[in-house]
């Protein structure tokens, strides 16, 4: 299905200079790769059906696409690995689509749901390194005339050029209440993030380990809680979340907040406590050096990952759902919220500006990804 295309004549000319750009392989040398760092550009979805490609350094829209079919929403983003597509979730979460940054041409479609059986996609799914195939999380049910019968939950797994009717190549049994797919660089395997961390082999679907989320084994605490939608490992391979439990102290219960960190290439997996409270709720990022995270919800907030503990912290205009960090590790952009994206100095926190997205489109749940103008 063609898409709609809202552009005007400068936008036009954007396109066809992200193509020519976007076009490069990334790890081009030569005359074929700039002399300058690589400039940052956001991608974030809002409804009912709108792609942003903004230019971070100029605080503009460089892009922006009506995408048919999206249905009212754009949930998940996550690209392929030379940043040229973008797939999301759209559709009630029962739609995967594969747009072509450069042209906002449909490339990959997968409709998840049939006639009798309606399936919904919980947020989580990933690309695997070499950018052929994608896996999905599949909850579906079977529609009966008189009843419905919920079925177990699997991983779907697609060829990424199956084009506009794209269907699974193979599937295999997942576990309930996971919400983030990640890929492990190797490309062989890949995580689930649910109540505990799951990690499978990509080809057979064998489960190879688990490890605690819910069951950790952090001395003195009650069972953690956390709330991670946003699969945002840009630019260190590090995922991290805050974690929520109460530690045990002198017979009583102390709300605390630790960050959990998930190193993608080594598999290291670590808690540690940052402060006794809960005003960081929603999604952290990691700075390029590792040294900080930080992470939004109704403020902005900064955490020293070597010292463990709450670097400073500042209000932000509304509640924010999603964050990332500039490549060069000296801004911080919030969105995922109403039509607003942010940009914060990552040393002092200081707002630097906000863009209001055309039409003040809400944005809701999308994800916001950091890629590459090269």
């Amino acid at each position: 299905m063609e898409l709609v295309r809202s552009l005007g004549s400068w936008a036009m000319g954007a396109a066809m200079a992200i193509s020519a750009t976007l076009a490069l392989p990334l790890n081009a040398s030569g005359a074929a790769r700039a002399a300058t760092p690589a400039a940052d550009l956001l991608i974030t979805g809002a409804k009912p059906d709108q792609l942003f490609i903004i230019d971070a350094a100029t605080r503009s829209i460089r892009t922006e696409y009506h995408l048919a079919g999206a249905n009212g929403q754009i949930f998940t983003i996550v690209t392929s690995p030379d940043q040229r597509i973008a797939y999301l979730l759209v559709d009630k979460m029962e739609r995967i689509l594969g747009i072509e940054l450069a042209t906002g041409r449909e490339v990959f479609r997968a409709d998840l749901s049939a006639p009798d059986e309606r399936v919904k996609d919980f947020f989580a799914l990933t690309v695997t390194p070499d950018g052929k195939e994608l896996i999905a999380y599949e909850l579906p049910t079977r529609l009966k005339p008189s009843e419905y019968i919920v079925e177990e939950p699997r991983f779907a797994v697609f060829r990424t050029d199956a084009g506009l009717a794209a269907k699974p190549v193979r599937s295999y049994p997942a576990p309930r209440r996971i919400h983030m797919l990640l890929m492990r660089p190797n490309g062989s395997t890949f995580y689930a993030l649910g109540f505990d961390l799951y990690e499978y082999d990509v080809k057979t679907g064998k489960l190879l380990d688990t490890r605690g989320i819910q069951k950790w084994a952090l001395a003195d605490h009650s069972q953690p809680d956390l709330l991670a939608f946003w699969p945002v490992t840009e630019p260190t391979g590090v995922f991290t979340s805050p974690v929520y439990s109460e530690l045990k102290k002198d017979d009583k219960g102390v709300p605390m907040t630790a960050l959990m960190s998930l190193n993608l290439k080594s598999g290291e997996l670590a808690y540690a406590d940052f402060e006794p409270l809960s005003a960081l709720i929603f999604s952290t990022v990691l700075s390029p050096d590792r040294s900080h995270a930080y992470g939004v919800y109704t403020t902005l907030t900064s955490v020293d990952m070597a010292g463990h503990r709450l670097e400073k912290r500042v209000p932000l205009d509304h509640t924010f759902y999603a964050v990332n960090v500039s490549t060069d590790g000296r801004e911080i952009y919030v969105g995922g919220t109403n039509c607003d994206v942010g940009f914060y100095d990552a040393k002092t926190l200081a707002k630097n500006a906000i863009l209001k997205l055309p039409g003040c489109s809400d944005q809701t749940l999308s994800t916001l990804r950091v890629i590459h103008d090269h």
